[in-house]
C-alpha cells in the first residue's frame, strides 16, 4: 500500500485545566493518588452499558445534581459528548421554592414522593410538607409535588432531544436511550423520557459486578462503579506506567502519544 496522506477522525473532550487540578488537589490532600483522569458519562457507560448497545447505537444520559451529562455510542467507540446545565439540583430548587420548604427536606420530600409524571399519581394521595420560621407542616396532595417536578424533567430531555438532533445521530441510536444517576431514580421518569425523545428508554444500572451487589445495584452509583470498573480494565502499562511521576496530566498526554502510535 502507498499513499500521501493520512487522516483520522478523533472525538476531544476539553474541560477547565484549573477544575481538574482542583479535583485532584483535592484526592491527593486526602492521601490518595490519582492515576487518571476519566469523563464521566465515559465512565458511567463502562458500568451501564452493553457492548451490544454500544455497536449498534445508543444514547446514555447521566442525570447527575449539578448537570446532565450526554454520551452517544456507535459502531462501539464514542462519537459525540454534551453537557446541559441542569440536573437534581434544580428540582430540589424547584420544589423548595413551590412548596414553601426548606432545601433539606424538600431532597427528602423528591427522593421519597417524587414522580414525573403526574398522571401516575392518584388525586387522593397526600404527602407532609414541613414549613419555614417555625410554622407547622401542612398536608398537601402529591400530584402537586408531581405538577412542580414534570415540567423541569421534561426540560431537561426537551434539551437532550435538542442536543441529538443538532450532533445528526438521532436515526443511529438503533438501542435508544439509557438514563442512569440518582435523580432517575423518580418515579415515571423512563415514561416521560420516552415521551420526549421519542425513542425506547431503560433505567440503567451497574451490571456485571460482585460484592456489595445489593447496595451499588442503582443508578446513582453509576459513576463510581464505572470508575472501579474503568480501572480494572485498564490496569496495565497505560495505567501504571510511570507510577513516580505525579503529574496526571503528562501521563494523559502520554497516553494519547500511545494511543496516536498503535493506530498510525
Amino acid at each position: 500500500m502507498a499513499g500521501v496522506r493520512l487522516e483520522a477522525k478523533v472525538h476531544i473532550v476539553t474541560g477547565a485545566v484549573s477544575s481538574a487540578q482542583n479535583i485532584v488537589k483535592c484526592a491527593n490532600r486526602t492521601g490518595l493518588n490519582v492515576s487518571d483522569i476519566v469523563l464521566q458519562p465515559l465512565a458511567s457507560a463502562e458500568a451501564v452499558l452493553s457492548e451490544d448497545e454500544k455497536e449498534l447505537g445508543v444514547c446514555l444520559v447521566d442525570i447527575g445534581g449539578g448537570t446532565t451529562d450526554i454520551a452517544i455510542f456507535s459502531g462501539g467507540s464514542i462519537v459525540h459528548t454534551a453537557v446541559i446545565a441542569l440536573g437534581g439540583n434544580n428540582l430540589t430548587s424547584d420544589i423548595a421554592i413551590g412548596l414553601r420548604t426548606p432545601a433539606h427536606e424538600a431532597e427528602r420530600i423528591k427522593q421519597k414522593y417524587g414522580c414525573a409524571l403526574a398522571s401516575m399519581i392518584n388525586k387522593d394521595e397526600t404527602i407532609e410538607v414541613p414549613s419555614v420560621g417555625g410554622r407547622q407542616p401542612r398536608v398537601l396532595g402529591r400530584q402537586i409535588l408531581s405538577e412542580i417536578l414534570e415540567p423541569r424533567v421534561e426540560e431537561i430531555f426537551q434539551l437532550v432531544h435538542r442536543e441529538i438532533q443538532k450532533c445528526g445521530y438521532e436515526d443511529l441510536l438503533a438501542s435508544g436511550i439509557v438514563i442512569t444517576g440518582g435523580s432517575t431514580l423518580l418515579a415515571g421518569m423512563p415514561e416521560l423520557a420516552e415521551e420526549v425523545l421519542g425513542l425506547p428508554v431503560r433505567r440503567g444500572m451497574p451490571r456485571g459486578i460482585g460484592g456489595l451487589v445489593d447496595v451499588v445495584k442503582s443508578p446513582m452509583y453509576a459513576t463510581g462503579v464505572g470508575l472501579v470498573v474503568y480501572g480494572a480494565r485498564h490496569m496495565d502499562r497505560r495505567m501504571f506506567r510511570n507510577r513516580e511521576d505525579s503529574n496526571v496530566y503528562k501521563k494523559v498526554k502520554g497516553r494519547m502519544r500511545e494511543w496516536l502510535e498503535e493506530i498510525f
